[in-house]
């Protein structure tokens, strides 16, 4: 402190009242009023002036004099008058009296339409013959104001409406500044138990997380127990998952099972553009949280406010940094925080920042992933208790054929059925219902109102033709679904859907080739059909490219470059586009790489050539069928072709996803194989 501080007998406020009010308006603070209240101050303000203007408005007034007025009096000139009685016996006297003729004529000069009444003023002494007349003309006569009377007069008016506008400024002023107040209180909304009514089993096809977090909800209805075996339990647990896949949903669950108050807040809320808010805010969560144990805390989308500090991914300024500080300090500081445990939520675990995550705040990781088969038929039994199904409806096979479908995913796909059998006015959802939904939500609606010419047709039925005829051919192939040339969502003419039998994390050389080769089919029957090839292959060769190329850097697939990496085939979310490309081979091994790369392409062509023209037959057949129908299934194939059911096809049925084999299907297929076949590689030991 300095001299002249001490020499003037100041002294520095003490820690807590300047800490302690982070809130309080400051001088530069602005209170915002709102445009209601402006609207209605005007208003008043307008009918104010309005009356005073109103009432100060001059109108020539006669000045008479008492015989003047007692001759008009005399006449019945007079309609109305007052008199108001004054000191010394004098009266005064006011009213309207009729116009002449002579002196409406002289008023028209100024005024076309001109009044037949005028005013008048005069003053009188009190009489008997005065007061005769007055009786006689039944003029009205007032008692005398007194001077209070009229100053009340005159500032009530303004009175009334300055207490009007005190009262309704003021109410928004303290509103302003009890807003201001408690800006930095938390905005967490706590829940009692009654009002979630969710269990486990709402939660389905996360069956390891459910046990995982399970040891929380026996902590919260039983602490004792594991206080006296000398446990702790974790401080936070962390949900981990890729969206839709039920973190939120899990957490409700764990606060109804519990029986327990829930604070659920989201990342976002804490973050503002005033610095010290958000963590004011974390402080009073925490506080509440305290005062209400045991309890549970979940933030949402906890990577708004948990970014790594100082890494450069995802940026960060001083107000989410503080904001990340406090809730550090408030899940493991100096102070207990027992009974109070945080439950957060996030599809990007990667970003967090690492004192987040040690043990001790996030000690425990629970990861929600997208369910298998097994899960997503659990799944469906819970949405379908929501809809009415046909007996017909076979939910087994739905959940075959979604793969890569999250929870959200599942239950869309129910209602979406539904709303399809309301629309077909059905009266219960049908197997075709479910089906469609589940096209629709995979790859779009059909486009039926799309006008395509009959050269695109017969070109479209062959391309899907070709590209279903190789897969049946092939021994690796996924089981072929359905084919059709309507177009649906980002397919712009057809599409051929195969479906695996069970979920597989890895993918087989023999696999990738006979893909290779199916996906090459719609090229090769466009070239024996019609000896020419068009653009509606070019997203084929893409994906082809891709996957020929993996095999050879990647995979290890090929004899000459051997089991090396070349290259980086990662597509992280934090690597810019603009990067520049990772070259990690010499020349002379790149273009021997290209050399492998084009030698299997060259093969799978080759060998979809080579089936088509063993089995043109087949092919016209199939093409002629689906111009016709324009959308067949695999039991019709088989029908069409003569293929039985007991007809070994040897089919391992190993992908991940739905391989649509199409202009845009067929490359989302081999993609999501290539890029199942490269997290397997990257992680050699999950494999069994």
């Amino acid at each position: 402190m300095s001299e002249e501080g001490k020499k003037n007998g100041a002294t520095p406020p003490p820690a807590e009242k300047r800490d302690n009010k982070p809130n309080m308006p400051g001088p530069g603070r602005v209170v915002r009023i709102p445009g209601s209240l402006i609207f209605w101050g005007l208003l008043i303000i307008f009918f104010a002036v309005m009356y005073f203007w109103k009432g100060s408005e001059s109108t020539p007034v006669k000045q008479w004099t008492q015989s003047e007025f007692e001759r008009r009096c005399a006449s019945s000139n007079i309609t109305s008058a007052t008199v108001v009685p004054e000191e010394g016996g004098m009266l005064y006297i006011e009213g309207e009296y009729k116009l002449s003729p002579a002196e409406i004529e002289a008023a028209k000069l100024k005024n076309p339409n001109p009044p037949t009444t005028g005013k008048f003023q005069t003053r009188v002494l009190e009489s008997d013959k005065i007061a005769d007349l007055l009786s006689q003309t039944q003029i009205k006569i007032q008692p005398k104001d007194n001077w209070f009377t009229s100053l009340l007069a005159m500032v009530l008016p303004v009175l009334i409406i300055g207490i009007i506008i005190y009262i309704l400024f003021s109410r928004q002023i303290k509103m302003a500044n009890r807003n201001a107040v408690q800006f930095g209180k938390s905005r967490a909304r706590m829940i009692m138990p009654d009002e979630l009514k969710i269990k486990f089993s709402d939660v389905a096809g996360a069956d390891e997380a459910k046990e995982e977090i399970q040891e929380i909800v026996e902590y919260l209805k039983d602490p004792i127990k594991f206080k006296l075996l000398g446990g702790k339990i974790p401080r936070g647990c962390l949900l981990v998952g890729p969206p839709g896949t039920g973190k939120t949903l899990l957490a409700k669950a764990v606060a109804c099972e519990a029986k327990v108050p829930f604070f659920s807040i989201s990342g976002s809320d804490f973050v503002e553009m005033f610095v010290g808010v958000g963590a004011s805010r974390v402080r009073d969560m925490f506080e509440h949280a305290r005062r209400n144990t045991p309890c549970l805390i979940f933030i949402d989308e906890i990577d708004a406010v948990g970014r790594s500090r100082f890494s450069g991914m995802g940026g960060g300024h001083d107000e989410r940094e503080q904001t990340l500080n406090a809730m550090l300090v408030e899940m493991d500081g100096l102070e207990n925080r027992s009974d109070v445990i945080v439950l957060a939520a996030t599809n990007r675990p990667d970003v967090l920042d690492p004192a987040l995550l040690r043990p001790g705040r996030f000690d425990r990781q629970v990861v929600l992933d997208l369910p298998d088969i097994r899960g997503r038929r659990q799944i469906l039994d819970v949405h379908a208790k929501n809809i009415r199904l046909s007996s017909e409806v076979n939910l087994d096979t739905i959940a075959q054929s979604t793969p890569g479908f999250s929870g959200a995913d599942l239950a869309n796909l129910c209602n979406e059925a539904a709303l399809l059998a309301a629309r077909y006015n059905h009266e219960s959802v049908l197997q075709c219902d479910m089906e469609e939904a589940r096209d629709k939500v995979c790859f779009g609606r059909e486009r039926r109102s799309r006008k395509i010419s009959e050269r695109e047709r017969k070109l479209t039925a062959y391309h899907e033709s070709g590209h279903a005829l190789v897969g049946l051919h092939c021994e690796h192939t996924d089981p072929l679904h359905k084919i059709t040339i309507v177009p649906r969502g980002q397919a712009y003419l057809g599409a051929t859907f195969s479906i695996p039998k069970e979920d597989v994390y890895t993918k087989s050389k023999l696999e990738l080739l006979d893909q290779m080769a199916m996906t090459l089919g719609g090229r090769a029957a466009e070239e024996i059909i019609f000896g020419d090839i068009t653009t509606g292959a070019g997203q084929d060769i893409e994906v082809v490219s891709r996957l020929a190329r993996m095999m050879v850097c990647a995979y290890g697939m090929n004899d000459k470059i051997g089991p090396i990496k070349y290259g980086d085939f990662r597509s992280h979310v934090h690597i810019r586009f603009d990067a520049p490309p990772v070259h990690e081979s010499s020349e002379a091994t790149a273009r021997e790489i290209d050399i492998e790369v084009k030698k299997l392409i060259d093969d799978a062509h080759a060998r979809a050539l080579a089936i088509l023209n063993e089995h043109r037959d087949e092919l016209e057949k199939l093409a002629q069928t689906l111009l016709e129908k324009e959308t067949i299934s695999a039991a019709e194939v088989d029908v069409l072709l003569g293929r039985t059911a007991a007809e070994p096809q040897d089919v391992p049925a190993e992908n991940t996803d739905s391989a649509a084999s199409n202009n845009s299907e067929a490359a989302e297929s081999v993609t999501a194989a290539a890029e199942a076949a490269e997290t397997a590689a990257d992680n050699p030991d999950s494999q069994a």
